[in-house]
């Protein structure tokens, strides 16, 4: 039924009245010539509502003038006169195309790039990094390599220990993980607190010195005090403690990654030329039995002779290679995606973390590549001593 109106919408149709004493006359003429009419709708004796194609039309005003009927137009309908209208507009067509072509080429830009970070990382210069890099408003989402831009960004910065980037439409959505700086070890004379060193939701306490500030449940932001080593008792003065004891939190960690559903690789065919080279001094003797006129090779070189002495015999092995198009099965890029995604997770995580729960879902970004996100629930240390830096008081 959808086809059947799919087609003549394409094809075109009128919404006719036909009128006369002759009705049942003209209807049989109708069938006699195998005009096609269809959804007839009697309205009185002498009327009828009928829609007809645009060919059958004609036929359909000639049968009716045979049978001293009158027919008139109520509508036209379908694909050639929506087209005919749009001819007598052409201003306002040439509008829409223009419109049209201009939201799709904005579309295809970045014009806001959002910044998550984690562990005190500043995100004013996370994005003058990302700016030097490529990935800045304006810039076209063609143009950006996002493995190329965090594996450079992470070559580039030591203190970063991950950084997602996450392509949504207009948008690009960056997450940042900051290396947790080496606890500075403290002697057990040393007055200290205990600090979040992350964002999480105290999962477990226990207090073996000092005196709590937080309970199991209470959230934390990275730097609140959890447990103090400042000791107020009425009557006893202020005493100062090295606060010590264990806090597991629960936290939360997002991590991309990409697998491409299509891609080139170059493999080796048979032919292969091997060219020697012998050198003494600055001069050097080429042997080959043919000029390397591959389009695409690759090479192998090694040296027969030892540096050390005095003429060098390097031979050198031209492989050639043709390209190959691999296409990978929707399951394929999903299991690669996501085993590098738990990677990425590993590297951010403790060796003593422990993952309680895991979300994972992935995108097909423009048909060629299937990114996986894990968000995982962690059970991990949150808690770091810091020192208490205090003038007079007991201790």
């Amino acid at each position: 039924m959808v086809a059947i109106k799919l087609w003549n919408f394409l094809k075109g149709y009128v919404i006719i009245k036909i009128e006369g004493l002759s009705i049942e006359k003209f209807l049989n003429l109708i069938m006699v010539n195998d005009v096609y009419i269809w959804d007839i709708e009697r309205r009185n004796y002498t009327t009828i509502v009928a829609k007809v194609s645009i060919k059958g039309f004609k036929e359909t005003v000639f049968l009716a003038k045979k049978t001293n009927c009158r027919v008139s137009v109520i509508s036209k309908r379908g694909l050639p006169f929506v087209i005919s209208r749009l001819k007598r507009r052409k201003a306002l067509v040439l509008g829409a195309a223009i419109s049209l072509i201009l939201i799709y080429a904005f579309s295809t830009f970045i014009w806001e790039i959002n910044i998550e970070t984690v562990n005190n990382v500043n995100e004013k210069v996370v994005l003058e990094k990302l700016s030097y890099l490529g990935l800045k408003p304006g810039v076209s989402k063609f143009a950006i390599d996002v493995n190329k831009i965090e594996t450079e960004f992470l070559l580039q910065n030591n203190d970063i220990s991950w950084i997602g980037i996450n392509i949504k439409g207009t948008n690009a959505f960056v997450k940042v993980v900051g290396k947790t700086k080496p606890q500075e070890v403290l002697s057990k004379d040393e007055p200290c607190n205990i600090i979040a060193k992350k964002d999480g939701i105290i999962y477990k306490m226990t207090v073996l010195e000092g005196e709590a500030v937080k309970k199991v449940g209470d959230t934390v932001k990275a730097g609140d005090i959890i447990v103090t080593g400042i000791i107020e008792k009425p009557g006893l003065g202020t005493r100062f403690v090295h606060a010590d004891g264990q806090i597991i939190g629960r936290t939360w960690y997002e991590v991309y990654a990409d697998a491409e559903l299509k891609k080139e690789v170059f493999e080796r065919t048979n032919n292969k030329i091997t060219v020697t080279k012998i050198i003494f001094g600055n001069n050097t003797i080429t042997i080959s039995p043919k000029k390397v006129d591959f389009k695409n090779f690759e090479k192998e070189e090694k040296e027969i002779i030892s540096k050390n002495f005095p003429v060098r015999i390097i031979k050198e092995v031209y492989y050639e290679t043709k390209p190959k198009t691999i296409v990978l099965s929707k399951e394929e890029a999903k299991n690669i995606a996501f085993e590098k995604a738990l990677k990425e997770l590993e590297k951010v995580l403790g060796s003593q973390s422990k993952i309680v729960n895991k979300k994972e879902s992935y995108v097909i970004i423009q048909d060629k590549i299937l990114r996986a996100n894990i968000t995982a629930e962690v059970l991990e240390e949150i808690g770091m001593k810091e020192k208490i830096s205090y003038i007079g008081g007991e201790h």
